[in-house]
C-alpha cells in the first residue's frame, strides 16, 4: 500500500470549454486584409499577416491548426511567436482546471511549450510576461496519447487563484531551446503546431458561465488583428506592484485541490475481465478500512482504472462497475452514506505506466480511493 497524489481526470464531455474556437476552424475575415487570415476568438504575437496554416491536421476535424515559431536558433529570444486568448469565464479560486492541446513538431523532438495564465492583456503588457510566476511548462511527462501523423495530447492541471482573464501559448522560456537535429544541412526555425486546444474544470459537473456565449460573441466581432495599440480591452497597462501582489500558483503536475491522501489497490482486487471482488484480495480492502477508520474526512471517491485493452466501450462500462463494487463494499464496511461515496470510471484514459508490456498493463489497472477533506 502507498500514497501518492492523484492526477485527476482527462477533459470531460459534460463541461463547457472555456477557450473559444479552441480548434481554429472558426476563421476571422481580418479588416486590415479582408480576407480569413486569423482564427476567431485568438490573437498573435507578432502582429503577422498570415496567421495560420491551411494544410490538413490529419485525424483532426476540419483542416485548420496554428503554428508557434518557438525559436530561431541564429537569433534566439528575438523571433519567437505566441498566440493568446480570453478565457470566456472567470475562473473559480481554488478550484481545479485542466487545460489540454494537440502538438505537432516537424522531426518530432518535443522540448516543452509555455501556457500562461495572466492578468492582464499579452499585446498589451509583453514586457511584463517573463516575470509571471503562473507559467506552467508542457514537457514530454504531460503526454497523454500519441496519435496519427506524428501529433500528440497533452495535459496539465492546475489550482485557478481567481485572477486569471487571459491565456497565452507559446516559448516563454529564459534559455534557449537544445540544439536539433540538422534539417536539410540546415537549421530552420523551430517550429510547433498546435490544434484542439481546451480549458475544463477537472469537475465534469460545473457547467459554463452565464455569459459564456456573449464573451464568446464579444471575442468573434474583433476584426481588427494587425492594427497597432488594437487590445481587447480598456485596461490601463499593468505596474510592476501588481504583478508582485499576485499569489503563487499552485505547482504543476500533478494537482488536486482539497484531496488529503490517495489509497491505491492494484489489479488483483477483481476476478480477471470482471466487476466482482476477488475473494482472495478483499483483505486488502479491510485492512484500507481500518486505515480509513481513523482519520477525519468529509466524503471519498473511488476511481479505478483499466488497461487499454479491448474497446474503450467495454473497458469505461468495467471501470464504473468496479468502482460501484467497491463503493458499495466500502459503504457496507465503514456504515457510511453511499450518497457521500463517488464512484468513477476512468478506463484507460489516465495510464500511469505504458500499456505496451504486461508489466505496465498491470500497473494502470488499479483502484484510487481518494479522501477528501
Amino acid at each position: 500500500m502507498f500514497f501518492f497524489f492523484l492526477l485527476a481526470c482527462v477533459a470531460k464531455t459534460h463541461a463547457q470549454n472555456l477557450l473559444a474556437n479552441g480548434s481554429f476552424e472558426d476563421r476571422n475575415i481580418c479588416i486590415e486584409f479582408r480576407s480569413a487570415c486569423a482564427p476567431e476568438a485568438w490573437f498573435r504575437v507578432p502582429l503577422s499577416p498570415v496567421t495560420s496554416s491551411t494544410g490538413t491536421a490529419g485525424f483532426f476535424k476540419g483542416n485548420r491548426y496554428e503554428s508557434l515559431v518557438m525559436e530561431i536558433l541564429q537569433s534566439p529570444f528575438v523571433s519567437r511567436s505566441f498566440i493568446y486568448t480570453r478565457l470566456l469565464c472567470k475562473l473559480e479560486p481554488g478550484r481545479v482546471y485542466q487545460f489540454r492541446s494537440s502538438f505537432r513538431t516537424v522531426d518530432n523532438e518535443f522540448d516543452h511549450v509555455d501556457v500562461l495564465m495572466l492578468p492582464f492583456e499579452p499585446n498589451r503588457n509583453k514586457q511584463h510576461l517573463s516575470l509571471m510566476k503562473q507559467k506552467f511548462t508542457i514537457t514530454g511527462k504531460h503526454k497523454l496519447a500519441d496519435r496519427p501523423n506524428d501529433w500528440a495530447d497533452y495535459l496539465f492541471e492546475f489550482t485557478a487563484t481567481g485572477k486569471e482573464l487571459y491565456l497565452a501559448i507559446g516559448n516563454f522560456s529564459k534559455d534557449t531551446l537544445p540544439v536539433r537535429k540538422q534539417l536539410r544541412g540546415q537549421d530552420p526555425p523551430v517550429v510547433y503546431d498546435i490544434d484542439n486546444v481546451s480549458l475544463l474544470p477537472a469537475d465534469s459537473t460545473i457547467g459554463a458561465c452565464p455569459e459564456w456565449k456573449a464573451n464568446t460573441t464579444r471575442l468573434y466581432q474583433n476584426n481588427s488583428r494587425h492594427t497597432i495599440n488594437n487590445y481587447l480591452d480598456d485596461e490601463e497597462e499593468i505596474k510592476m506592484a501588481d504583478l508582485e501582489e499576485s499569489p503563487k500558483p499552485t505547482p504543476v503536475m500533478p494537482v488536486v485541490a482539497i484531496v488529503n491522501d490517495t489509497l491505491v489497490i492494484p489489479d488483483v482486487l477483481f476476478r480477471f475481465n470482471s466487476s466482482e471482488l476477488n475473494p482472495q484480495f478483499t483483505g486488502r480492502l479491510d485492512t484500507l478500512i481500518n486505515k480509513i477508520r481513523t482519520r477525519s474526512f468529509k466524503s471519498m471517491e473511488v476511481t479505478e482504472h483499466t488497461d487499454s485493452l479491448g474497446t474503450n466501450a467495454l473497458n469505461q462500462s468495467l471501470s464504473l462497475h468496479r468502482a460501484e463494487t467497491v463503493k458499495n463494499y466500502l459503504a457496507a464496511k465503514l456504515s457510511y452514506a453511499p450518497a457521500s461515496i463517488t464512484a468513477i470510471g476512468k478506463a484507460a484514459s489516465i495510464p500511469i505506466a505504458t500499456n505496451k508490456t504486461a508489466t505496465g498493463r498491470q500497473k494502470n489497472r488499479r483502484v484510487e480511493i481518494v479522501l477528501v477533506r
